[in-house]
């Protein structure tokens, strides 16, 4: 090969070293907190409140009262749990399972798996990772 081919394969090499780690980043962004598997728990208790976060801790949380205490109940990116059809309501019986959220102060959990009635969601796999890290909201229809 003669240099300007090698210069060429050089420059793909180095722009696709420059954006790997980058893109990784604006994934990690999008999943939120890390999961640690070594931590997991299951929680059961009643929806006593639902929101809608906006910010670093972006989603879908709940309040669940357990026979003991409050805990707040981090679920996913709320647009990602439309589209999937997820819903909650205050006085749903939930059984969760999680793990204790990364420098939490108080009671707080990244769900992996929440059941209520005879509807299990899965919203991590078993290593932790989201269902939503590679999702791509669905276009609006066209008006």
């Amino acid at each position: 090969m003669n240099s300007r081919v090698w210069s060429k394969v050089l420059c793909m090499v180095a722009a696709l070293a420059l954006a790997s780690p980058l893109g990784g980043a604006q994934i990690a962004s999008k999943t939120g907190p890390k999961y640690d598997v070594a931590s997991e728990v299951k929680v059961k208790g009643v929806i006593e409140d639902i929101r809608e976060v906006p910010g670093a801790a972006e989603g879908t949380q709940l309040a669940v009262k357990t026979d003991t205490k409050t805990i707040l109940v981090y679920v996913g990116p709320g647009d990602f749990l439309k589209e999937i059809e997820v819903s909650f309501s205050k006085g749903d019986q939930v059984n969760v399972v999680g793990a204790q959220a990364p420098n939490s102060t108080g009671e707080e959990i990244l769900a992996r798996e929440i059941t209520v009635g005879s509807n299990t969601f899965t919203l991590r796999d078993d290593k932790g990772v989201p269902v939503w890290s590679g999702w791509k909201p669905a276009k609006a229809s066209g008006k």
